[in-house]
């Protein structure tokens, strides 16, 4: 038979006794009403895979950089070897990186992952790192998709426990007020930062750790999705040494504010 195909859902057939199958199947044209349901199930099914990929560069996805303990260890020698003759201070952020390694511990690039997990649909940074005593953390916006973390609403002094991000970190041109260039929109964002459970508490002040965390909602609580307790390296590198969930406690301790 020439091919032939249905005039209500266009299947094309093979045979005659396929055509017949196919119209005693759906007589009225139901067809056609199938074929709606099929392409409304594929269009679901594609808004659900999109929407999975957008959370899928979260803090669980983040690149981390890591080495077996052992080969860590032997880097770890040397450069303490090389430190009793060398001041430079590159060679003490290797030597630092290297013994969190030997000690287990994966590292993260700070630029890199707030790079790659980028905006939310606000143009909120996806992901938040504060000082780990801090009770609030600030977010301040600056030019060509820059900015930085901060205690403070400002950056007078350049605090160096600030975590600032370089240019060109979010791909992003930040709204203005009323297109004036210099007078972003909505610059300061705030947050509550979370606390840590005794777990993974570490020693000494928490002045010398931080905390990475997903806080989709700014202004609100953290979200409840493994924060991460950091030691910092360098301006840009840190050491994880834990992650955890926030508990209902941990939850309304927050929302009363850290003491």
């Amino acid at each position: 038979m020439k091919q032939s195909r249905c005039i209500n859902c266009k299947r094309i057939f093979k045979s005659k006794a396929e055509k017949l199958r196919h119209k005693k199947e759906y007589p009225d044209g139901k067809c056609i009403e199938e074929k709606k349901e099929v392409k409304d199930m594929e269009d679901k099914e594609e808004i659900v895979q999109v929407e999975l990929e957008e959370k899928k560069e979260t803090i669980k996805e983040i690149s981390k950089i890591k080495m077996p303990k052992e080969q860590a260890k032997e880097e770890w020698k040397k450069y303490c070897e090389v430190l009793k003759k060398r001041k430079e201070k590159f060679l003490k952020v290797m030597k630092d990186a290297y013994f969190q390694m030997k000690e287990g511990n994966e590292l993260i690039d700070i630029y890199k992952v707030m790079k790659q997990t980028g905006l939310n649909e606000n143009n909120q940074p996806k992901l938040a790192i504060a000082r780990a005593d801090l009770k609030f953390v600030y977010f301040i916006k600056q030019d060509e998709g820059a900015g930085f973390f901060s205690a403070e609403r400002t950056n007078w002094g350049g605090q160096k426990d600030n975590v600032a991000l370089p240019q060109n970190t979010f791909k992003v041109h930040w709204e203005r007020i009323d297109g004036q260039t210099w007078n972003i929109k909505s610059k300061e964002l705030k947050t509550k930062v979370p606390i840590i459970p005794i777990e993974i508490l570490p020693e000494g002040n928490l002045q010398n750790y931080y905390i990475l965390w997903e806080t989709n909602e700014w202004e609100e609580l953290p979200e409840t999705k493994d924060p991460l307790l950091l030691k910092r390296i360098s301006e840009n590198l840190f050491a994880i040494l834990g992650s955890w969930d926030l508990t209902e406690l941990e939850q309304s301790i927050i929302s009363g504010g850290k003491y």
